[in-house]
């Protein structure tokens, strides 16, 4: 709107100008170089707007003529940059779609083409690395540790290469030192911890925790579930040669995360021969408030040797009423009432959760053991039968009754601190192998199995059901078998069976 305005106005004002001009002659004249001459003013004002109309294009084109060769460089040169980028968007488009040789050989040409040496040389790491030639990448990587400009993402690459190569010291070491000089860069911190924690340095790992929590790095949460596994590993590579500090490690371990129930059984198994057991039934409380966990009910029943069997159970019922709506508490109020003979209290706890969903092999296990207390067998032998085939609960198979609660090697304490630690669950190696705990009730292996058809027929039992042959079993006479005795008859079998399998 502001340019038609100024056109308008310069339009007018040329009208303007015409019009005064042409109603006002005059008359002009001047003498150059003896050459004398006169005209009308009209015309002489003509041919002055004419002549200096020439000079500006002559004076515009001496100009072109004497940019050109500046104007054409600079074309050239961002020509050359147009490309060059062209080539870098080209090599890390490849080198994010893993096509390796299209990354490398873009990656080279976009280095030919523009004069960044500290972006060529990232880019022709990360093509490298695209590429799968680690030792090419790891060679562009420490050459970037000279600028201190590429030096933090140099340690970056170096500790990756390095833990792809399963070299946790080295990752450690790159890592560290960008830790050190990098606060606000958090991979630092995950691969300088997850390093720590591969090579089971449990006190290390816990400084770098504690930094990485300061700096804000890691959620206070996860931090403290992670402290509490590390904690309690420590503890236990501590608990032959330092015993005082193995306990100190572990109650602090219980006390940062009480839901994490390793630490709080392995606090009360230290605190035992200390004598200790008021402070260990502390923790142990405090733990079942937080997830009750059939491993701590044990390490309660544990704690005092001399408990009387009424104290003890006594002892467990103020657990179970720590958290009475949870299943481990109605589970444990099960046991207690099945120990007392209270057969009508356990059943009316344990049918709701017979009812709830499809019974466990340890609810199914429970339901036979009860049977059986009521005498009625053949209702036992139902429930084991089921308890043979039901699914296993990752929450009893930690318990083994001939070992420790938490048999978990040092591979499972690696897993677990970020189990835990992340997601708040308890590893299950022992379920996760499929190994069921079959000694969880050992009361059900002394039930009487059934007995076989054929004592009942020799008994006299004529009610006894006696399957048919099939019919192309040639089978034994009854009468061949008797006259020949039982030795025959299993000749007689023996024989058959190796006809069948020729």
């Amino acid at each position: 709107m502001i340019r038609l305005i100024l056109v308008i106005a310069a339009i007018v004002f040329a009208c303007v100008i015409t019009a005064i001009v042409t109603l006002n002659p005059g008359t002009a004249s001047f003498e150059f170089f003896g050459l004398a001459v006169e005209t009308s003013f009209a015309l002489a004002f003509g041919v002055f707007l004419l002549f200096t109309f020439l000079m500006l294009v002559f004076w515009w084109l001496v100009y072109i003529a004497w940019t050109a060769p500046e104007k054409l460089r600079r074309f050239s040169l961002r020509r050359r940059r147009e490309r060059g980028f062209n080539a870098l968007e080209r090599a890390l488009i490849a080198s994010a779609a893993g096509e390796g040789e299209v990354a490398v050989r873009q990656a080279a040409r976009a280095d030919a083409l523009l004069d960044r040496p500290a972006l060529s040389r990232l880019l022709a790491a990360r093509a490298a690395e695209a590429a799968g030639n680690l030792p090419g990448a790891e060679a562009h990587y420490e050459a970037m540790l000279e600028d201190p400009k590429t030096r933090l993402v140099a340690r970056r690459g170096l500790a990756q290469i390095a833990h792809e190569r399963g070299e946790h010291s080295a990752t450690a070491e790159h890592a560290q030192i960008a830790f050190a000089e990098s606060k606000t860069a958090r991979w630092a911190f995950a691969a300088l911890f997850d390093a720590q924690v591969a090579q089971g340095d449990w006190e290390a790992a816990m400084a770098t925790l504690a930094e990485g929590e300061k700096r804000r790095q890691i959620e206070p949460d996860r931090s403290k579930r992670r402290r509490a596994v590390l904690l309690t590993a420590a503890a236990l590579g501590r608990e032959d040669t330092d015993r005082a500090k193995a306990t100190t490690l572990a109650e602090l371990a219980a006390q940062t995360a009480p839901g994490f129930a390793p630490a709080a059984v392995l606090a009360a198994r230290l605190l035992g021969p200390a004598r200790k057991h008021k402070k260990a039934e502390t923790l142990l409380k405090a733990a079942w408030s937080a997830a009750p966990h059939p491993a701590i009910a044990r390490a309660l029943a544990d704690l005092r040797k001399s408990d009387t069997r009424a104290k003890r159970a006594e002892r467990l019922r103020e657990l179970a009423a720590l958290r009475p709506e949870h299943r481990e508490s109605r589970i444990l109020l099960i046991e207690a009432a099945m120990e007392d003979g209270e057969t009508g209290l356990a059943r009316a706890i344990l049918d709701p959760l017979l009812e709830m969903g499809t019974p466990t092999a340890r609810l199914s296990a429970l339901a036979s053991r009860l049977a059986q207390i009521e005498g009625d067998e053949r209702e036992a032998r139902r429930w084991m039968t089921r308890a043979s085939h039901a699914p296993g609960e990752a929450d009893w198979s930690d318990i083994d009754a001939e070992g420790r609660a938490f048999p978990y090697s040092p591979d499972d304490w690696k897993r677990m601190v970020y189990t835990f630690g992340d997601e708040g669950r308890l590893l299950h190696p022992r379920h996760e192998r499929y190994e069921i705990a079959a000694g969880a009730v050992p009361e059900t292996a002394l039930l009487e199995a059934p007995k076989p058809a054929r004592a009942k027929r020799e008994s006299g039992d004529k009610s006894a059901y006696t399957a048919p042959r099939m019919p192309d079993d040639p089978g034994v006479d009854d009468e061949d078998a008797s006259a020949d005795g039982d030795d025959d008859g299993d000749d007689d079998l023996d024989r058959i069976a190796g006809r069948g399998t020729r």
